[in-house]
């Protein structure tokens, strides 16, 4: 994700920045940088951490930024618990400015749970009757989604959690097993995090 945003120039928002670790990593390439979360402990805890960073509390619903106020929105793992994904990036679409990024990671089904629905169903997981079903992502529903926002999307991408962590059952070892061969072999679609540079059009 820090790959992603780098080379890009300007003023980033992290929307969902959480307890600020990421937005403090962004900060070494981007000092103009404001971190917002809708939960006050995590805001009040990157404060304290990273002073004298800029973080605030968001409503759940809108952001105190005027238009075109950012050339960078940085959204990590925030859309699965969103409770309006659209409402969320009409958002995300208002802030930045005309040719403006935004970089996002999302969260998808296991590998082996996406190839049984589409083996069963004849559809992947995250797909009912051609709607994009709301909180989990693959490449292609986000990158759908985003193009419905009127974003272009520039890069996909994807990441893995650490090996064999939270297995607890016979179904998340052999999703493990899965996912560090995805990892090794550097495939983006068996991984459980699509990370996507997209352009507001």
């Amino acid at each position: 994700m820090l790959a992603l945003v780098e080379d890009l120039p300007g003023r980033v928002l992290d929307y969902g920045c959480g307890y600020g670790d990421l937005t403090f990593a962004m900060s070494r390439t981007h000092p103009d940088i404001v971190g917002v979360d809708v939960a006050a402990d995590r805001i009040a805890f990157a404060r304290s951490e990273y002073a004298p960073l800029r973080f605030e509390v968001c409503p759940e619903q809108g952001l105190p930024f005027p238009d075109a106020s950012f050339d960078i929105v940085a959204s990590i793992v925030v859309l699965p618990f969103v409770p309006d994904p659209d409402a969320y990036l009409a958002e995300v679409r208002r802030v930045l400015r005309p040719g403006g990024h935004l970089v996002i990671a999302t969260k998808t089904w296991p590998l082996l749970r996406r190839a049984w629905r589409s083996l069963r169903d004849g559809r992947e997981a995250g797909v009912r009757r051609g709607q994009i079903v709301r909180h989990l992502h693959t490449l292609d529903t986000t990158a759908a989604l985003l193009a419905a926002h009127g974003f272009s999307v520039l890069r996909r991408a994807a990441f893995y959690d650490p090996p064999f962590t939270n297995i607890k059952n016979a179904a998340d070892l052999a999703n493990g097993i899965v996912e560090l061969a995805g990892e090794t072999l550097g495939l983006k679609r068996a991984a459980p995090y699509p990370l996507l540079l997209a352009r507001r059009d």
